[in-house]
């Protein structure tokens, strides 16, 4: 019998209503008389002492879950002879199912970052110990939060993994349309089963249509539909990938979820919400290797060989960049002044011409006459602008003292164009690349040493992620000629140690770790000694950034549920907030040298720009980087500062699939690209002055 509105349940939760019911009972919505809160009842009606067992052990299992696109389990309880509860948090939202009945087909610009979250949460279910399977992936147990979060709810019950067999009850919940075969009857459940479910929920997505029952198409008694049939407007790629996803037999599907996630992640013109950011439980389930071009897999993750494409080398000679206007933006000696004058509101008019004609490969002006109106708005400060452009072919330019960008005019990033990830050098014109690591495990993540004459990084190093398990630290040394020495280890402990940053100061570093099961923020002297845990919290703690006279350090933080930005001494303690992107995500910050500005991504609609924002103020104004104009929609990920201020190298992706490494002016008047091919090149770092 239904729970009635208004009981008390186990003298703690009251009932309010109910939010799904089925055959095996109901999900209630409920206050937490003890608490204050809000929660979500799930009801269990089968009272068999066998259930009650299972029961009690999965629900241990699933209170253990910490992952933020699942919800809480925070009790569970036995009711003899009426049912078994399970306690969640509720989830503020719409569910993607009243969406759709709602609105219709939804883009898939707009739905596959929501898949991508879902598919590092069933990534995450899946590698636990032991794993645990979702079995119900529809849009009714999908909601997205007001912060543009996708939460998959109710992931229930008799989903754990015995090792040797399929699951620990026999329970058989299905769904038709979202329920692969095998979970009709007595067939075997894996992560492949989730596989489909999670393609027959993008299915209906992308075209408000449940899919043809798949034991009806097993038994050939119906087919599925074609998506773009169905919404033309749907890409080939994409439509390739979910047709592959709902195969009826398990072994013509994706093996994994992370498979699956990188397929779709490759195959959408949505593919710059990538798995660069923030789903560090795809690696685990990703396979590296290359995938067939008909299964859409053929994108940044798909470990393949490139044919390195080169740009013939240009000189962009006689640039006159004339910005009249209340406040400016120009091409200074130092970017830190112009851009705190244009948090100040400066009414001053500045005249300035461009230092340092640029001869490179792959760098050049975007910004034409014909693509700026007379008069823009950037941020709050208006601006007219005139541009003259005058490029010349040529061979090469004569060696300068000081090298664009400053300190020696050099690039470390890492690139999976011969599969693994490995470190490379490249001169920021594209010119004279080296290779400086050969790992069998990979390498990525260089972090330059003050001097800019050794470098560490992390292997094993499989894919770009935002988390390394099992990973550990390295050194090694580079001349100013690109020779690197043998790598040798750190005396980190193994076991997921990344995001290495090092003290301007010298003699130690920071990073990030999982040793003690969650990332946490530590620092470390070179030899080993004096290791610290600053953060050690039960928030998602990463990417340090050391201010330039070492005094603070910046890092990535989910102490405020969505990812922000938070700033500590060096030493620990005193953490505060610097940003706040009212849920949008604030990640890899970047401190300018002269300690002015601080530079970060963040995500803005689902697509990752530039914000910077003056330190002084304490992160509470912020301007975005070309916030208008030809280069407005430009994916621009992952900043680093140049030495002299004026440059920004970032992460990529103009074609939505090959990521590279760009270059722009901080003032937005120049962008080109230092490497362009058929490869993932990613974690960039600028080689200080020597």
């Amino acid at each position: 019998m239904p729970l009635q509105s208004g009981s008390i349940l186990r003298h703690r939760y009251r009932i309010e209503g109910v939010l799904g019911q089925g055959g095996m009972g109901a999900v209630y919505k409920a206050f937490d008389i003890n608490l204050g809160v809000g929660a979500a009842v799930k009801e269990n009606l089968f009272t068999t002492e066998e259930y009650a067992r299972q029961f009690r052990r999965e629900a241990t299992i699933l209170a253990s879950l910490r992952h933020p696109n699942l919800p809480r389990v925070t009790d569970h309880f036995v009711i003899e002879g009426e049912g078994q509860y399970l306690v969640m948090d509720f989830i503020q939202g719409v569910d993607l199912r009243e969406q759709l009945e709602r609105e219709g087909a939804i883009p898939e610009e707009e739905c596959l970052p929501w898949f991508l979250e879902i598919s590092d949460a069933l990534a995450y279910l899946h590698s636990r110990t032991p794993p645990i399977l979702h079995r119900d992936i529809k849009p009714g147990n999908i909601k997205v939060m007001p912060d543009g979060r996708a939460m998959l709810v109710d992931f229930g019950l008799a989903k754990v993994v015995e090792q040797g067999s399929a699951t620990t009850t026999g329970a058989k919940a299905m769904t038709p349309g979202f329920s692969p075969p095998e979970q009709y009857g007595t067939g075997r459940t894996d992560p492949r089963t989730d596989v489909y479910s999670l393609g027959a929920t993008v299915y209906a997505a992308l075209t408000a249509t449940i899919p043809e029952d798949s034991l009806e198409r097993a038994m050939s008694r119906e087919e599925l539909t074609p998506l773009r049939k169905r919404n033309p407007e749907i890409t080939p790629a994409l439509a390739k990938v979910v047709t592959k996803a709902l195969n009826v037999d398990p072994a013509q599907r994706y093996q994994t979820i992370g498979e699956m996630a990188l397929a779709l992640n490759s195959a959408t013109r949505a593919s710059q919400p990538t798995l660069v950011r923030n789903y560090p439980n795809l690696e685990r389930t990703i396979i590296p290797t290359k995938m067939p071009k008909g299964d859409g897999a053929t994108g940044p993750l798909a470990v393949q060989r490139i044919r390195k494409r080169r740009i013939p080398p240009l000189i962009v000679a006689g640039i006159a960049v004339i910005l009249i206007g209340v406040g400016v933006v120009a091409s200074l000696p130092r970017i830190g002044p112009q851009l705190a004058a244009l948090f100040a509101g400066s009414a001053e008019t500045a005249t300035a011409v461009s230092e340092d004609p640029i001869a490179t490969t792959g760098l050049f002006v975007t910004t034409t006459p014909e693509q700026v109106e007379p008069s823009q708005t950037v941020g709050q400060v208006e601006v007219t602008a005139t541009l003259e452009i005058s490029a010349v072919p040529t061979e090469t330019l004569p060696p300068t003292s000081t090298p664009t960008g400053g300190g020696w005019g050099q690039i470390a990033y890492a690139s999976n164009r011969g599969g693994r990830p490995q470190i490379y050098l490249v001169n920021i014109d594209g010119t004279d690349e080296r290779q400086l690591t050969n790992l069998d495990e990979g390498a990525c993540q260089p972090a330059w040493s003050p001097t800019g004459d050794q470098l560490i990084f992390t292997s094993p190093c499989r894919l770009n992620v935002e988390q390394y398990a099992g990973s550990s630290l390295l050194l090694i040394d580079v001349d100013r000629e690109g020779n690197a020495s043998d790598p040798r280890q750190l005396r980190t402990a193994p076991g997921g140690d990344f995001d290495p940053a090092w003290d301007p100061n010298g003699g130690r570093f920071a990073f990030t770790s999982v040793r003690d099961n969650r990332p946490q923020i530590y620092v470390m002297n070179l030899d080993g000694s004096e290791v610290r845990n600053l953060t050690d919290d039960l928030a998602q703690n990463r990417q340090p950034v050391w201010s330039p006279d070492g005094s603070q350090l910046l890092f990535v933080s989910t102490r405020g549920g969505a990812e922000e930005i938070f700033i500590m001494p060096a030493e620990g303690g005193d953490i505060r907030r610097y940003s706040s992107g009212a849920g949008q995500s604030d990640s890899h910050a970047s401190w300018s040298f002269d300690g002015t500005l601080i530079l970060f991504e963040r995500y803005l609609g689902g697509f990752p720009r530039l914000i910077v924002s003056p330190f002084e103020d304490g992160g509470s104004r912020e301007l975005r980087i070309c916030p208008e104009g030809p280069l407005a929609a430009q994916t621009m990920a992952e900043p680093n500062w140049s030495p002299d201020g004026q440059w920004i190298i970032i992460e990529t992706w103009p074609d939505g699939i090959n990521h590279n490494i760009g270059i722009i002016r901080a003032n937005c008047t120049n962008y080109g690209e230092i490497t362009t091919g058929d490869s993932w090149d990613f974690d960039v770092a600028w080689r200080p002055v020597p």
